[in-house]
């Protein structure tokens, strides 16, 4: 009794499980069929999960829209006492109600076979997690990557032996006495550039990031993590930024093949603003034979959202060759060959 009330549990907080990776590539099939290798949710979880994207949405267009919605309050004399108890038992009748729909979710996934298939071996590599069995679970199943522990952290230690450049020198040495004038505003356009960039920039910039777009892509990303794993036996990993982002990589391994001579050249590929390493440009250096990393911007598909604007401000060469640098650190200490060494001669393609 006692193990399945644990397992029940793990039901309704384990991870979203999107499908098996199948032996070879299907098929193509019709849009209103769906391969046998994608996870089949039962009446249950699907519902569920349909709740909480709602409450997902919704709670994304409060983060965008309520600044608008707290001056129509005002106006209109709403922010009163009773008005704030109110407010307070429809926050508690949500908080009721997505409890009820996790605990149908675990209903749901625990009655499944598949699922209880995926959970035991996903908490037995859990709890022994070698290497060559985190490579096989997640060669075998595609599940998102919220519950999975970093393959491998990025300490800051090692972020401040890099080479820094100033953004600031110019500025300095170009900056001219405030006025009365400009003291007075500089903390209200400061607040107003934060509420601008928080509520509404950041995802016109990054639009990818966006729930809205990742789950009407989410077919296509997925047949494209089907088509590199299984296709070209790509490798997952999972990296820890300094900053406290998961970045979700995958890397193609050529160094070994003898069907091309471009294996011991590695590309790294950066994918736009609404791109993707599922279906983004990692497929041009792919189908030339060359030794691939792909690599998610934080918020796009599985990598974490927990980021800010200056993350992404790679506007200088050599920002861009740190980046570059940290990427490779990083796939060094991952596999077991060196792939890039700095005092060698190695070349670096980029697109």
């Amino acid at each position: 009794m006692k193990n399945q009330l644990v397992f029940f549990w793990r039901c309704i907080f384990g991870p979203k499980l999107y499908q098996t990776y199948p032996f070879a590539i299907p098929p193509p099939s019709r849009n209103d069929q769906q391969p046998t290798h994608l996870y089949t949710k039962n009446t249950a979880e699907s519902l569920s999960d349909n709740v909480f994207f709602v409450l997902k949405l919704s709670i994304g267009i409060l983060k965008v829209t309520w600044p608008l919605c707290l001056i129509y309050c005002y106006r209109k004399g709403l922010l009163t006492y009773e008005n704030g108890i109110m407010t307070l038992r429809i926050v508690g009748c949500i908080a009721i109600i997505s409890a009820y729909f996790m605990l149908l979710r675990g209903i749901g996934r625990f009655v499944n076979p598949n699922y209880k298939i995926f959970i035991e071996q996903f908490y037995k590599v859990k709890s022994n997690p070698t290497k060559e069995a985190r490579h096989n679970l997640l060669s075998k199943f595609d599940f998102s990557l919220s519950h999975w522990k970093p393959d491998y952290v990025i300490e800051s230690s090692f972020i401040r032996k890099l080479p820094m450049i100033s953004t600031t020198k110019n500025d300095l040495i170009n900056r001219t006495e405030s006025t009365l004038i400009d003291r007075l505003f500089h903390y209200p356009s400061l607040f107003l550039g934060y509420l601008c960039i928080n509520v509404f920039g950041r995802r016109l910039m990054f639009p990818g990031s966006l729930q809205l777009l990742r789950q009407m892509m989410e077919r296509p990303l997925l047949d494209g993590r089907t088509n590199l794993i299984v296709r070209y036996n790509a490798k997952r990993y999972l990296l820890r930024t300094a900053d406290g982002n998961n970045i979700d990589t995958i890397f193609i391994d050529r160094r070994e093949s003898n069907e091309t001579r471009n294996g011991q050249t590695l590309v790294i590929t950066c994918e736009g603003n609404a791109g993707f390493y599922e279906m983004g440009c990692v497929s041009t250096p792919v189908d030339a034979g060359y030794s691939v990393l792909g690599w998610n911007r934080p918020g796009f598909g599985e990598s974490s959202v927990r980021y800010l604007i200056y993350q992404h401000t790679i506007i200088n060469f050599k920002i861009l060759h740190i980046f570059v640098i940290i990427l490779l650190h990083t796939i060094n200490n991952l596999i077991e060959k060196q792939i890039y060494d700095d005092e060698s001669s190695s070349f670096l393609r980029m697109l």
